[in-house]
């Protein structure tokens, strides 16, 4: 059987998806070799994978929310070529130690595809998030362009990092834009082709998988009794925005008497006591088995990360979507754009939404049954796919071409 080093970040919406992938190829008798910050051992290791840690560098879970936090995403990128510099020549005594068969990374890990290029070895990508280079949701509007404006003060350090790794890698260095998302030989995609908007990006190299999810983790039941009757509404924003007591707080005076029941995951770092008094048709708590909450859902109040987009759709439920940052709202319109739900833009523009607004889009969400029609027509998209298995033959059926 093959082996298989596989390079990831500490960042839970990347390596989520990457979980049910990696434990059905150790479960077909691969060997996978599993590479992120310490942290993410606890996660990685029930797999059945071996876990490396890298060593100490700016590669944080926390280092990427703070870069997150105001949407530039040009800060991240500058972040993962700082890092390329740090941890390529990591990676390249990794490959000579190990000998793999094929190398394996997220598609931000710069590092991992530029390892197997300088050693010559098959390179396979995992790609978490939408495809979003020369797609009309990017194109389109003007407020869009202008948090885009905001990359301007990256662009040298962004230019120089990319100088000085071409100068010391030549060619292994991707020359075909866009940079990110770094491609491979194979592009393992987790959305269904019908999601993915038209771009040139996409080749005869990509697979779209769909949503890599376990529906087992459905079926567990939820360590919390729901309050009194009606609709079932899931509030989540992310792992990398819910440090969000000010939104919590609204959603308590917008929905206090609102005829459904609520599930709030508010994230770790949330002082629950903090938030006040919570209303009694509220269940809170810092953190909930999140598709187990949805598949008993009738709507999702969510920030639009791609995972949750899929999570929700995978079980039929209508979104409102809460953009935090410029990624989340391109992946709110190409979501929404399709029918089931709803983009509400103005806490990514103004810094806050009015609970009005807030409370008439769940309204439109439970009353007007075109979004749940629509959502259900793309849960039968989604469970049509194959999903890690399909991801986990793909990678098989490219190692043995390979080889």
């Amino acid at each position: 059987m093959a082996k298989i080093l596989y390079f990831n970040i500490p960042a839970h919406g990347h390596v989520n998806p990457s979980l049910p992938v990696v434990r059905e190829l150790v479960r077909r008798g691969e060997t996978v070799v599993t590479y992120n910050t310490d942290e993410f051992r606890p996660l990685v290791e029930p797999t059945g994978a071996a876990f490396r840690p890298y060593p100490p560098t700016a590669l944080t879970a926390a280092e990427i929310a703070g870069r997150l936090q105001d949407g530039n995403l040009a800060r991240i990128s500058a972040l993962f070529l700082q890092v390329t510099e740090q941890l390529l020549p990591f990676a390249l005594d990794e490959l000579a130690r190990e000998r793999p068969d094929l190398i394996l990374f997220d598609g931000v890990v710069l590092w991992g595809r530029m390892a197997a290029a300088q050693q010559g070895l098959p390179a396979a990508a995992t790609l978490t998030t939408f495809i979003l280079d020369g797609t009309r949701e990017v194109r389109r509007g003007s407020r869009a362009l202008l948090q885009a404006l905001r990359w301007l003060p990256q662009v040298p350090e962004i230019l120089q990092a990319r100088l000085r790794l071409t100068r010391a890698y030549g060619k292994a260095f991707p020359n075909v834009p866009p940079l990110f998302p770094v491609r491979g030989g194979l592009n393992i995609l987790f959305t269904a082709r019908e999601l993915q908007p038209p771009t040139h990006v996409v080749d005869k190299t990509f697979r779209f998988v769909g949503p890599a999810i376990d529906p087992a983790a459905a079926a567990e039941p939820l360590p919390f009794d729901l309050p009194g009757r009606g609709p079932l509404v899931y509030i989540s924003l992310g792992t990398i925005h819910n440090r969000a007591e000010p939104f919590y707080r609204q959603c308590f005076e917008a929905f206090a008497d609102y005829p459904a029941r609520f599930v709030l995951s508010a994230g770790k770092e949330t002082d629950l006591p903090a938030l006040g008094e919570i209303p009694p048709n509220f269940v809170v708590r810092p953190s909930v088995p999140q598709l187990a909450v949805l598949a008993r859902a009738d709507a999702f109040i969510t920030h639009g990360g791609v995972n949750s987009i899929h999570e929700g759709l995978y079980f039929g439920v209508p979104l409102l979507l809460i953009p935090q940052q410029l990624e989340q709202l391109f992946a709110a319109r190409i979501a929404a754009g399709r029918g089931p739900g709803r983009v509400l833009e103005e806490m990514l523009v103004r810094g806050r939404i009015k609970t009005a607004a807030l409370r008439a889009g769940l309204a439109g969400l439970l009353e007007e049954p075109r979004y749940r029609e629509a959502a259900a027509a793309l849960q039968t998209i989604l469970r049509g796919t194959g999903g890690y298995r399909e991801a986990a033959d793909e990678i098989q059926a490219f190692i043995a071409r390979a080889t």
